[in-house]
């Protein structure tokens, strides 16, 4: 009993006296990332862990992906994942590149599209994910301008429906999401082949915080699940070795961190 009572009492001490439950703006779909309905996914369990060592929670506050860094513009949330420098405005606290996102373009096989520039997509019609035009660069939004049927879809399961379907010549998004998806697909018939071309380059996603502690302790805690290997413990969890096949060169972690 006395045993138990002093882990206790060092447990209580090792929780920061600034210990908070945060509102966290979080994108609605995107898995593996973030499985909303089921309040998960290496993403989310990577924010949470990484708060949880400083003695912080974290309440998701889902929203489509657009409107992630909007609500933390209007101090609706205490801070917002998958968010750039340049999507947040100078108030936010940014921490250190946590995730990093691979977006591919897809086309079925059988088209034989040979995709070696992002500008060739000018010539196909193309569904990206939400505010691809403002992630990807001034190239791809040049090029999808002059695209002659180019959307951005909040509900990334559509991609998979729109492309398998062949109402669309070439979809946008991460590539583990695309995996996801396809898997998980039952309107249409996903065993046809396809061609995956890595025509961008990687994003690397920061947390954003109305308030530099916060920050400041997602930082240390970000440091701490990497240091003791944890980090990979949770994308491990996730990721089926099709998901992380994408180089033989990277690992699950250079694909997710």
């Amino acid at each position: 009993m006395k045993c138990w009572l002093t882990r206790l009492f060092l447990s209580l001490l090792a929780i920061p006296c600034g210990a908070k439950s945060l509102q966290v703006a979080v994108g609605l779909a995107l898995p593996p990332y973030v499985i909303s309905e089921q309040n998960r996914g290496f993403e989310l369990d990577i924010v949470r862990e990484a708060l949880a060592t400083q003695g912080h929670t974290i309440t998701p506050v889902y929203a489509p992906f657009r409107r992630v860094p909007e609500l933390l513009r209007e101090q609706q949330v205490d801070a917002a994942i998958t968010v750039t420098a340049q999507t947040v405005d100078n108030s936010a606290f940014l921490s250190t590149p946590y995730i990093t996102y691979r977006n591919v373009a897809v086309a079925l096989s059988k088209r034989q599209l040979v995709l070696h520039s992002v500008s060739q997509l000018a010539s196909y019609s193309v569904l990206a994910f939400q505010n691809a035009h403002r992630y990807l660069g001034a190239e791809f939004r040049n090029s999808v301008k002059q695209s002659p049927d180019y959307q951005e879809i909040a509900r990334q399961s559509a991609q998979i429906t729109m492309l398998y379907g062949e109402r669309v010549d070439v979809i946008v998004l991460d590539h583990n999401i695309f995996h996801y998806y396809r898997q998980q697909e039952q309107r249409v018939r996903t065993n046809q082949a396809v061609d995956i071309f890595p025509l961008f380059e990687p994003i690397h996603y920061q947390m954003a915080f109305r308030q530099r502690s916060w920050r400041d302790d997602f930082d240390r805690g970000l440091q701490q699940l990497r240091a003791t290997g944890r980090y990979q413990q949770i994308v491990d969890q996730y990721l089926q070795p099709e998901q992380v096949s994408f180089s033989n060169t990277e690992t699950a972690e250079n694909l997710a961190q």
